[in-house]
């Protein structure tokens, strides 16, 4: 009778504890996600929307709207992607939606919705090759740098293949072609052409002539005089000596600068900045009621852009 008693004693214990376990998990449950997990985060995206994000690299990336708001022609069209960590973070890969399936479109009276765009970050390469002979590699955004992603390409593939890449030094002399029109313009910092090596062994007038000259031009030759005659030894329309003209036909262009500074230690430091080119042939970035949204190469929401 008394082990009868027990027995139930202890069994009515066991009872009690498992109800005040089931109690106290049950008041843990119903803390917000927020507080539990360290991965996720809250993106705002105007007008008082919010979207979870759940990237490690929500913190450090940040999304601006570039001129996608007022251009619908591809080559034109362009958003960026800063990274305002403390760590390179590499973007290949990376996925950009538009909100076109979050906005109705009005066909014959009814309401209709269609997919959203899509469009991948592919590689790029340090520097267009003079070339053609490009070496691609993923795309790394170091500190502070910002990714200029064009919902198009650059039409004309000469005199240079135009891929996407990273703006240097030399990057100018594309920039001063007339067959390129860049959006936004690429950075003007092109070596100085009195600075050039050798210059200081020419003549006078060649000199004088070079440090007249404006950085990332390119010189035209053979043109012709004042009185309309091809001056075979004229650069821009000025009669120089045959050394002085060979020395610039090999130090002032595009093709020369890469090879005579590619090397240079200061030949990305200055510019901070890549050139992505998704290659669409239409906008992908609507007017208004748009939003942008990115995704890690994991399909993870990073971050979101209202307009």
């Amino acid at each position: 009778m008394k082990n009868s008693t027990a027995e139930g004693v202890v069994i009515l214990v066991i009872l009690i504890v498992v109800m005040i376990v089931t109690l106290m998990g049950d008041s843990n449950s119903t803390e917000s996600p927020s507080h539990t997990s360290n991965s996720s985060a809250n993106t705002s995206l105007g007008g008082g929307e919010t979207v979870s994000t759940n990237s490690p690299y929500a913190r450090d990336i940040s999304i601006g709207t570039g001129n996608a708001a007022y251009t619908y022609q591809s080559y034109e069209e362009y958003i960026t992607i800063y990274n305002r960590g403390r760590e390179p973070i590499d973007i290949t890969n990376w996925q950009l939606k538009n909100g076109k399936d979050k906005r109705a479109y009005d066909l014959g009276g009814d309401l209709r919705y269609f997919p959203a765009d899509t469009a991948k970050i592919g590689q790029a390469v340090l520097f267009v090759s003079p070339s053609g002979l490009n070496q691609f590699q993923n795309v790394v955004l170091k500190p502070s740098e910002t990714a200029i992603i064009t919902t198009g390409k650059i039409g004309p593939q000469s005199p240079y293949n135009i891929v996407s890449f990273k703006e240097n030094v030399c990057s100018g002399y594309l920039e001063e072609l007339p067959e390129y029109a860049f959006t936004p313009p690429l950075t003007r910092n092109c070596p100085r052409p009195e600075n050039e090596p050798g210059v200081s062994a020419l003549d006078t007038e060649c000199r004088r002539f070079i440090e007249r000259m404006s950085s990332c031009h390119t010189p035209e030759f053979d043109t012709r005089d004042s009185e309309g005659n091809i001056c075979y030894n004229c650069v821009d329309s000025k009669l120089l000596s045959s050394a002085c003209v060979a020395f610039i036909k090999n130090h002032f262009h595009y093709g020369s600068c890469i090879a005579n500074h590619a090397n240079d230690p200061d030949f990305f430091s200055q510019i901070q900045t890549w050139r992505i080119f998704l290659g669409r042939g239409w906008e992908m970035w609507a007017k208004e009621y748009e939003t942008i949204e990115l995704f890690d190469q994991f399909g993870r929401l990073v971050t979101s852009r209202a307009y």
